[in-house]
């Protein structure tokens, strides 16, 4: 059976794509960032094709929610109260 690829989610920025792309290998699951040579030369095409967005294999993409959801609520609980 072939693993399928699925589209993880859809990013504006790039530091955001590769910053979650990180989180996610350092999390052993396989991914990779679509769209990205188009959108970095033609800013303008992201717009039109969904932007870049990260993909993973369809057996991942709960691990991979729960991953990044994970780390954005330590943060909050990390982050002081002001």
């Amino acid at each position: 059976m072939e693993d399928k690829l699925v589209t993880f989610k859809n990013y504006e920025s790039m530091v955001d794509a590769m910053f979650e792309q990180e989180l996610l290998k350092e999390n052993d699951i396989d991914c990779s960032i679509n769209n990205e040579d188009s959108v970095d030369l033609l800013p303008m095409f992201g717009e039109l094709n969904d932007g870049l967005r990260i993909v993973v294999l369809e057996k991942d993409l709960e691990k991979a929610r729960k991953v990044i959801e994970d780390y954005y609520n330590q943060l909050e609980l990390d982050s002081p109260v002001i």
